[in-house]
């Protein structure tokens, strides 16, 4: 209830056309998907959107039409938003989809992350199919490099740069020596008893041609077969240049099995 209300918060923001009253509404650093990739904003003055050019192309106020609540912990909730821009005269002149993340920072309760994704009917079917094949396709060698401990291989998949929002932490892997995308598989085994990991859940949330986002679980498993642990996650899944990668993950605070 309270994430829904600060993305209510957002939304009436957004209609007042006001960029400063909109950062208040914002946690930060804030991470918006767009198609030519992660754009960061650090601080307030930063998250500017030019209404004047949206009133030119006659938008006078938008509208969520559909809000579908996702994975969700007492810090953070996804959501799943069909909206509509409507003119001065209430006609829509646009729709589309948009996947949000709304955190918990120290009680404040803000939209962190937004990736535009689009409506069904907007493409043709086989290139949706095409795309979700794909990202499935990566989500397999993920793992695969994963249980083999191959850094190597993880990085023909993982992106860089790519965002991570986890515990409450921004982490942004700017170069391949990242920790969110060259893994000490070493530690892992010292700290948790870690042998392997397997993909639990897993659901295709919004599918574009060049962008699919999941929601999904990872399990981990000691040597002796025992699963100690499952962790709620998003991936953002984008593909550049013709070739598709990991380019931000949010995880859900891990269900631990044998505390």
């Amino acid at each position: 209830m309270e994430a829904r209300a600060a993305l209510e918060r957002f939304l009436e923001a957004w209609n007042t056309a006001d960029n400063s009253a909109i950062q208040k509404t914002v946690n930060y650093p804030h991470i918006t998907h767009a198609p030519i990739g992660l754009i960061v904003a650090n601080a307030p003055r930063q998250f500017i959107t030019d209404f004047e050019e949206m009133k030119q192309q006659g938008w006078a106020r938008s509208t969520f039409d559909k809000i579908t609540p996702g994975q969700s912990s007492d810090r953070k909730v996804n959501f799943k938003v069909e909206y509509s821009r409507l003119n001065a005269v209430g006609e829509v002149i646009s729709s589309g989809y948009v996947f949000y993340v709304v955190t918990n920072d120290e009680g404040h309760w803000g939209m962190q992350y937004r990736a535009p994704g689009q409506l069904s009917p907007e493409s043709d079917e086989a290139v949706l199919i095409d795309a979700r094949q794909a990202a499935i396709a990566l989500v397999d060698e993920f793992f695969v490099a994963f249980n083999a401990a191959d850094n190597a291989a993880l990085l023909k998949v993982n992106r860089v740069p790519q965002i991570m929002l986890s515990a409450g932490q921004f982490i942004l892997a700017e170069d391949i020596a990242s920790p969110i995308v060259t893994m000490n598989f070493e530690r892992m085994r010292e700290r948790e008893n870690w042998h392997s990991s397997a993909l639990g859940d897993f659901e295709v949330v919004n599918v574009s041609e060049n962008q699919v986002i999941v929601e999904l679980s990872f399990e981990r498993f000691t040597p002796n077969a025992e699963h100690y642990l499952t962790g709620p996650a998003v991936w953002v899944l984008n593909r550049r240049e013709g070739s598709w990668g990991v380019e931000f993950r949010s995880l859900m605070p891990p269900i631990r099995h044998l505390e």
